[in-house]
């Protein structure tokens, strides 16, 4: 983890020998390279930002490095080990990187038919060849999915490919079947705590409301963080929640006027929704808070019931945000 500008980040895979969260993945690995039995075809699933591609690299480094120790409890490989620079530089003979085209955003048959040759090539330093596929949601076509699916057919018993998807859902049953499948379930939260225990730049009064909005994802816990947009909201929010018991307008115009058309409007309210539960949270450790608990309890429910009637409906944003504005009058009222 390094500090640029005061923002947080995490070093691109390539260059990361830090991974965090999914010490049973690890040990499966474990197990299957002792045991001598890794399969050709390995696929990460799960949502943005938990490190699939963090731990392709970690297994590619460990796979590929010339001297291992016979125990291990881990795949760590140095940053000064000359496998990890190989690879970080990919100038590595035996590992490979697909990713998708800078310009069309796309993974095409051009891409994947130029590693045929590494794919059938015999091993120059190591005893596998390793290639990576980040991520295969972003291949272009059917066409390109078949160049896929045979090479996964067809390839030797010591190429291994480490495919990385976001989603199974474009991803042809075919492909699926030639894999071995392994879930990134998102994070809990008391563990994206203790990540972030280990930094000052992470209002703690915040926190809370930042895991909620990463569902699971350290990744996208940090691109909230890092995003004056989403903090300067939620600073708002948590202020018109705080004073809603004595609401003024101008405290409710600030809020609604950091909405625009570039952000997702149910982003947007599920801040306002952390918001509400986070302060009814604070609230519950309170003596004597019962009356005002369920005043906020009503406003949650009601703002959640309003955010499914905008879908049902599909009401646009100015109706929604109206009802919402509405909705924080009328509860201010009852206090």
């Amino acid at each position: 983890m390094k500090n640029h500008n005061e923002n947080l980040s995490i070093d691109h895979p390539r260059f990361n020998d830090e991974f965090y969260g999914y010490k049973r993945i690890e040990n499966l690995f474990i197990k299957q390279i002792n045991n001598k039995n890794l399969s050709n075809a390995y696929l990460f699933y799960g949502i943005k930002g938990l490190g699939k591609a963090t731990f392709a690299f970690r297994l590619s480094r460990f796979l590929l490095m010339k001297k291992k120790e016979n125990k291990f409890e881990n795949l760590f490989v140095s940053k000064s080990d000359s496998t990890f620079k190989a690879i970080a530089s990919l100038t590595h003979p035996d590992f490979n990187l697909i990713e998708k085209d800078k310009t069309t955003k796309k993974i095409n048959t051009y891409l994947l038919q130029s590693i045929l040759k590494d794919t059938y090539s015999t091993n120059l330093e190591s005893e596998y060849k390793i290639i990576i596929i980040d991520s295969v949601d972003d291949i272009s076509t059917n066409k390109a999915y078949n160049i896929l699916l045979k090479l996964l057919e067809d390839c030797p018993s010591k190429c291994i490919f480490l495919l990385i998807a976001h989603s199974l859902s474009k991803i042809p049953s075919t492909l699926l079947s030639r894999c071995q499948k392994i879930y990134f379930n998102p994070l809990p939260k008391e563990k994206l705590k203790q990540w972030f225990s280990k930094t000052k730049q992470v209002n703690k009064n915040n926190i809370n409301i930042i895991l909620n909005l990463s569902n699971g994802s350290l990744g996208k816990a940090i691109d909230v963080i890092n995003n004056q947009e989403y903090i300067e909201i939620l600073n708002q929010s948590n202020n018109l929640i705080k004073n809603l018991n004595n609401l003024k307008i101008n405290i409710m115009d600030d809020f609604f006027f950091l909405y625009n058309k570039n952000l997702d409007i149910n982003f947007f309210l599920l801040i306002l929704q952390f918001s509400i539960s986070d302060f009814i949270k604070n609230l519950s450790n309170e003596e004597n808070q019962e009356e005002k608990i369920n005043i906020y309890l009503s406003l949650y429910f009601e703002i959640n019931k309003n955010i499914n009637n905008f879908k049902v409906f599909n009401l646009d944003e100015n109706q929604s945000l109206k009802i919402i504005k509405y909705t924080l009058l009328k509860h201010s009222n009852i206090n």
